[in-house]
């Protein structure tokens, strides 16, 4: 009570302290709103067509569409493109009338006419076929009012969103394509350079020629090729080019050895197991259902599975970095294919009421066929609820075995044919008739239960390793001193061209970590030079453990313009050395004949016939298009100057050329306009993105 007393008496201060906090936050708000960018809301993670992509939108519909699934920064990506496209889509459409009315909205999402976005969502994997008893509950719930479950709602209504963009980028697609018009003269063009062939002699000289080691690069080579490739190698926004040093976490011997141990002790337990499904999955094995042909088991079991007796375990093997050992349940010989026919009465999540009355429709329904009432084709028809194989009289075709669900798979290849089979999996109550097995070989067919130790280091390992690391990095502030730690085997890496929203880096991929090291390098704290004060650790996500340690250096920064050296190097190093090699070949090569350019080489001339321009492809299938257009520019009987194409470098005799007819220019001409037109809609946005002015400020949120 004395508390409150005091504090009735000061409420004056209470209350300036309140509002001296107030002020912070909203100030601190302030200046966070201002770090996100200046869209004019905090929330804002992009502009484009003057409208704001806002983030809690973005999440939502991320949460929506992914719930938590996938690659994080893929879907983020593919997202972001969708909401980019859609504010394009719909300001054209507003401009231009374009819209999906009510109708055909439900046309789209319920009808005959499916949208892509629709089908794509609601097929079923197993079938291949829209799932249309899914989409029709789903329609009956709407309409009836009686959606209940917000999470299928919000996932619903995004993809609502996706089927009405789709639509009407189909619309401007589609009024675009028809605008297309194929002039005469292009058409005559085409004709020509598809129809006239060339007949020549050609020596290859190919880079590999000269090796790696005896060419030397330079700065001023990079910069040269750079600059003559100056439109694809201009950055149109500022990147940022990174040092960096890996170090793998391995198992050591020991711990190699005592995975090894853990194995052998548990092969007693496996040998005695009752069942072998339960055991292997209880100590993170893995049983296979299916029989399985000798050579489809790993290399290291396949001299093995012969010698072994059933229940028997096998010696342990080296398979996929993991030690393993295999037990042998049981070898038969099987068909190596079937055909088949079912039908199908579904059962949802297993519904004890709705199995009961599939199995007693399907016994039902063998009745009648086995009395010869009914046909099986006739009763696949009129009654499987499976659309797809329905519409087949229940015909399935051909099909390996494995391919279908375990018990479906075991009936079929485990019976003869004319066999009619009852069988219930996860997807309801099948009547199965076996139509035919078919036998390429008698070769044995092995079911097997495997246990595996994968060969990972211990945590006293990766401890030792990361230790090793921190020691290191605590002498290495700037970027001149990471150099140092290339120590063991372990050389200095540089990556160039980093983007601000790119998520992989160099050759360790993508995910949070590399995301983390490319914030780190757009950080405003972080300047040319410094080397990161953290250890970046990838992991492996199936085993759990840490798989590399990264220590990373921001070496340069290059501004929107020609791209620099230092950023291009590893990318182009490839490039800048062929185009080395063909400067080398050429100066051997001089201005001799065919015959003298072949045996300074140790090769031989080789002959072209009835190559055109327009395909451009090599009698070795390589495509040469750059040396088959000098080519054509020929005389007959003359030869070519040195040409450098993508493979190697060529010197060409031309024999002679057949000129192209000019029949059938009316329908080629019909031909190249539905190319061109179908290529429309992938092409479109990609022209329309590049018109449009768009803000990106998904850096500052993820």
């Amino acid at each position: 009570m004395a508390l409150i007393g005091k504090i009735r008496k000061n409420m004056w201060l209470v209350i300036v302290l309140l509002a001296v906090a107030l002020a912070g936050f909203i100030l601190m708000d302030m200046q966070s709103a201002s770090s996100r960018g200046s869209f004019g809301s905090p929330n804002a993670i992009g502009k484009v067509a003057g409208e704001k992509i806002d983030y809690m939108e973005f999440q939502k519909a991320e949460s929506a569409l992914y719930g938590g699934s996938g690659d994080v920064y893929g879907r983020r990506s593919s997202l972001w493109n969708y909401f980019v496209e859609k504010n394009i889509i719909d300001d054209i459409a507003s401009d231009n009338g374009i819209d999906v009315g009510s109708d055909e909205l439900a046309e789209l999402e319920f009808g005959n006419n499916l949208s892509p976005v629709v089908q794509g969502y609601y097929r079923n994997p197993q079938t291949g076929q829209v799932d249309r008893a899914q989409l029709a509950e789903i329609k009956t719930a709407i309409d009836g009012g009686t959606v209940t479950n917000p999470e299928f709602a919000n996932r619903f209504n995004e993809l609502r969103k996706q089927v009405i963009k789709t639509a009407k980028q189909t619309k401007l697609s589609n009024l675009v394509a028809k605008a297309i018009y194929e002039p005469a003269w292009y058409n005559k063009t085409l004709e020509t350079i598809n129809n006239e062939f060339a007949n020549f002699e050609f020596v290859k000289v190919p880079f590999d020629y000269i090796t790696d080691d005896q060419v030397s690069l330079t700065d001023e080579d990079y910069t040269k090729y750079i600059n003559a490739n100056a439109v694809k190698y201009t950055n149109k926004e500022e990147v940022r080019n990174l040092s960096y040093i890996v170090y793998d976490v391995l198992a050591t011997l020991e711990d190699s050895t005592e995975l090894r141990t853990k194995l052998t002790e548990l092969t007693t337990d496996f040998a005695n197991a009752k069942n072998d499904s339960l055991f292997v999955i209880t100590n993170e094995g893995f049983y296979n259902p299916n029989y399985s042909n000798k050579t489809d088991l790993p290399t290291a079991l396949q001299d093995i599975v012969g010698t072994l007796s059933t229940g028997q375990i096998s010696s342990i093997y080296v398979d996929n970095n993991s030690y393993a050992v295999a037990k042998l349940i049981d070898r038969k010989v099987l068909a190596d294919s079937a055909k088949a026919s079912h039908i199908l009465r579904t059962v949802e999540g297993g519904n004890p009421d709705q199995l009961a009355m599939a199995t007693k429709y399907i016994d039902s329904l063998k009745t009648a066929i086995k009395s010869g009432s009914v046909s099986f084709a006739e009763a696949a028809r009129n009654n499987s609820q499976d659309p797809g194989s329905a519409a087949q009289d229940g015909d399935l075709g051909q099909f390996a075995p494995g391919s279908m669900v375990p018990q479906f798979n075991d009936a079929v290849f485990n019976g003869k044919e004319g066999d009619i089979h009852v069988v219930t999996t996860q997807f309801g109550v099948h009547l199965i008739k076996v139509a035919k097995l078919t036998y390429k070989t008698n070769e044995l067919k092995y079911k097997l239960a495997y246990l595996a130790k994968s060969i990972i280091p211990s945590e006293k390992t990766q401890n030792a390793i990361l230790d090793k690391v921190m020691a290191g990095l605590e002498n290495t502030k700037k970027i001149d001193d990471l150099q140092k730690l290339s120590i063991d085997g372990v050389k200095l890496e540089i990556v160039g061209s980093i983007k601000k929203n790119d998520f992989t880096f160099g050759n360790l991929g993508g995910g949070q970590t590399s995301r983390d090291i490319i914030r780190w390098a757009y950080d405003a704290q972080t300047k040319v030079g410094d080397v990161s004060a953290t250890a970046y650790t990838y992991t492996d996500e199936n085993n759990y453990v840490d798989s590399k340690y990264a220590v990373v250096g921001l070496k340069s920064i290059d501004k929107p313009g020609l791209a620099t050296v230092e950023s291009l190097r590893s990318t182009i190093e490839p490039l800048v050395r062929a185009e080395k090699k063909a400067e080398m070949i050429k100066s051997k090569m001089g201005n001799s004949d065919l015959a003298s350019v072949a045996a300074s080489f140790g090769l031989e001339s080789s002959l072209a016939n009835n190559i055109s321009f327009g395909r451009a492809i090599m009698p070795d299938g390589s495509s040469e298009p750059i040396v088959i257009a000098k080519t054509f520019k020929l005389a007959p009987g003359t030869k070519s100057e040195p040409i450098v194409g993508k493979a190697g470098v060529y010197v060409v005799k031309l024999n002679s050329i057949t000129p192209s007819s000019t029949d059938g220019i009316a329908q080629q001409k019909a031909s190249i306009l539905n190319i061109y037109r179908s290529q429309v809609n992938a092409q479109l946005m990609e022209a329309l993105k590049k018109s449009y002015k768009i803000e990106d400020n998904r850096s500052t949120y993820f």
